[in-house]
């Protein structure tokens, strides 16, 4: 789980199996208010394909899937067919538990899936590398058609109705030094609870230096500098968070508003860390939330970087403008990332901050190439995945 973006796994357990789903925190967020949700399952030969379908917006689900080859998923997906039910306990973006649920199987699919996997031992175990992409572009095909069925006749495959029928949130708290912060995926202040994500992702790489809501003065007045603020001597990282409201809607919003709603909020967040950048380099006094005075380095440029739930695969252009703009401007350096990506530069860093530093921009320089925003980091394939 920790090297892959999204998935699903079905796992043994000391009471029979469970499954797991890892999908980025505003899917989950859908999930938790009663989206609709099915379980996808393919065999092509000998080879297994499983994957989640969740209806964050009603004209374009979010599937997340993957190949399995371990015997002991192979039985673990028959003994959850075999049950009908079983908890589903939902991981966010940090491999974190974010909650929940008891979950139960429409029996018509369920008994066809099991007879596709029949007999077990014949089942591929074994890497996945070398079949894995090819099998699962021919799975997600099948998995984005209405029927229920696969029309692909190499493949196999149906879809299960799933329903979960008691949602139970857990609540997480990150400790750093002398604060700390909570994050519940359900709670109504979904932009505080992004802020705080963000927060907790960094506070093991920046234990000492990490500031949410500093504040800057500008002559008598005083207000937020940025949502979170990371010093370093590697240098300074200024970021505004930007949610995507999913709790409200429960995934009735169609994709294109969703993208829509990103792109503003993606603007605005870049409109705002320029202003910031700016105070900071009229040296305007900085001070944490408690009151702390702080003092920043000026010496490099600072890595202004707008943090958004979900940065889907479209046209970026107009926000790719605007940070090109205030790279112009200000002279510092601008990124639009979601908080998949940051988590997944996190984790190739390795905890060290200059790692990080020197990702971001190598990162931004594949976007000026590209040109486009959608770009993304990955960790190197584990083969026992």
């Amino acid at each position: 789980m920790y090297s892959s973006e999204a998935g699903i796994w079905f796992i043994p357990t000391t009471d029979g199996a469970s499954v797991l789903i890892k999908a980025p925190i505003s899917s989950l967020k859908a999930l938790s208010v009663g989206c609709s949700f099915e379980i996808g399952i393919g065999v092509l030969e000998n080879k297994v394909c499983v994957a989640g379908i969740i209806h964050d917006a009603p004209d374009t689900p979010l599937i997340v899937s993957r190949p399995q080859a371990h015997a002991e998923e192979h039985q673990a997906l028959i003994e959850v067919l075999s049950r009908g039910n079983v908890n589903f306990f939902l991981f966010n973006e940090m491999d974190h538990c974010v909650g929940w649920s008891p979950g139960s199987f429409a029996s018509e699919g369920s008994e066809q899936a099991s007879e596709y996997l029949q007999p077990i031992t014949r089942l591929y175990t074994g890497n996945v590398l070398e079949f894995g992409e090819s099998l699962l572009d021919i799975l997600n095909e099948a998995m984005h058609d209405n029927s229920t069925v696969a029309k692909n006749p190499e493949l196999a495959a149906v879809k299960i109705p799933v329903k979960l029928v008691d949602w139970h949130p857990n609540f997480l708290s990150y400790v750093g030094m002398g604060t700390y912060q909570t994050v519940q995926v359900d709670h109504p202040d979904e932009g505080g609870m992004l802020e705080n994500s963000v927060w907790a992702a960094l506070s093991s790489v920046y234990p000492a230096q990490l500031y949410k809501s500093p504040t800057v003065e500008n002559g008598e007045k005083t207000r937020e500098l940025t949502d979170v603020l990371a010093l370093s001597k590697h240098g300074n990282i200024l970021i505004e968070a930007k949610d995507l409201a999913m709790l409200a809607s429960k995934g009735s919003r169609v994709h294109s508003r969703k993208v829509s709603g990103v792109k503003k909020q993606a603007l605005k967040g870049v409109a705002q860390l320029v202003g910031a950048a700016k105070a900071l380099r009229r040296n305007c006094k900085i001070s944490s939330s408690e009151g702390k005075v702080l003092n920043v380095d000026l010496s490099d440029q600072l890595h202004c970087v707008v943090i958004v739930s979900e940065l889907f695969a479209e046209n970026w252009d107009e926000v790719y403008e605007a940070a090109v703009a205030a790279m112009g401007e200000t002279g510092d350096l601008f990124h639009v990332i979601d908080y998949r990506e940051l988590v997944a530069l996190l984790k190739i860093a390795r905890g060290y901050d200059g790692t990080l530093q020197t990702l971001l921009k190598k990162r931004l320089e594949h976007v000026l190439h590209r040109q486009t925003l959608n770009v993304r980091s990955r960790q190197a394939p584990d083969s026992s995945a």
